[in-house]
């Protein structure tokens, strides 16, 4: 192999590697109904149903699609939380992780983000996926 030939193939591997990590977002957000269509477990408040590192899918989600037991993302001042709902109000909700001992405050429903995607009762998740992407976010 002469080394425009090589050239010519890490041209091509790098545009298709970075049409997957660009792209793939960027359709997950149209599918789903969300801006933040995948996410990165990055505490243990969750195990054992999600555990550090974990890739989550998210799909986008209304007050009146939320239901007791679903396990949400919604933003906080410094990012995202995924718990547990575990109470729902007129105009907020209750969470709490399943490791957790305390419940979390109140959050209005305009913060939420969206759901899991779940198989059966539990949330789809891609166990260590969520690595890279918390390593490649830094």
């Amino acid at each position: 192999m002469d080394l425009k030939n090589l050239i010519k193939d890490v041209g091509i591997f790098v545009l298709i590697t970075g049409g997957v990590f660009y792209g793939l977002p960027a359709v997950l957000s149209l599918a789903l109904n969300t801006a933040y269509p995948i996410a990165a477990i990055s505490s243990n408040s969750m195990w054992p149903v999600l555990e550090r590192g974990d890739l989550i899918l998210i799909e986008g989600a209304k007050k009146d699609d939320i239901k007791i037991g679903d396990v949400i993302v919604y933003e906080v001042e410094n990012g995202f939380i995924i718990h547990r709902v575990t109470k729902l109000m007129d105009e907020s909700l209750i969470t709490k992780g399943d490791a957790n001992t305390a419940f979390d405050q109140p959050i209005k429903y305009d913060k939420v983000v969206g759901k899991t995607i779940n198989l059966g009762d539990s949330p789809v998740a891609v166990p260590y996926l969520g690595n890279i992407t918390a390593f490649a976010s830094r």
